[in-house]
């Protein structure tokens, strides 16, 4: 998996939080097909779920967070 973005992310707490995503290469030979999936990460390790565009849960907390 490629690292492809980082952005930073706020809890309604206020925490702060920097959150990474990753994606899968497409083979040369896939051209045609479609991206691959996309993974969010924090930076820590941990495992979001993707909401929408601008919202998140961390899967381990179900806390949610939001880009800034």
């Amino acid at each position: 998996m490629d690292l492809v973005e980082k952005f930073d992310a706020k809890g309604k707490t206020g925490g702060a939080y920097h959150v990474e995503v990753y994606q899968t290469p497409i083979e040369e030979a896939d051209k045609a097909a479609p991206p691959g999936l996309k993974t969010y990460k924090l930076a820590d390790g941990r495992a979001l779920d993707p909401l929408s565009d601008a919202k998140f849960k961390i899967v381990q907390t179900g806390e949610k967070i939001y880009r800034v």
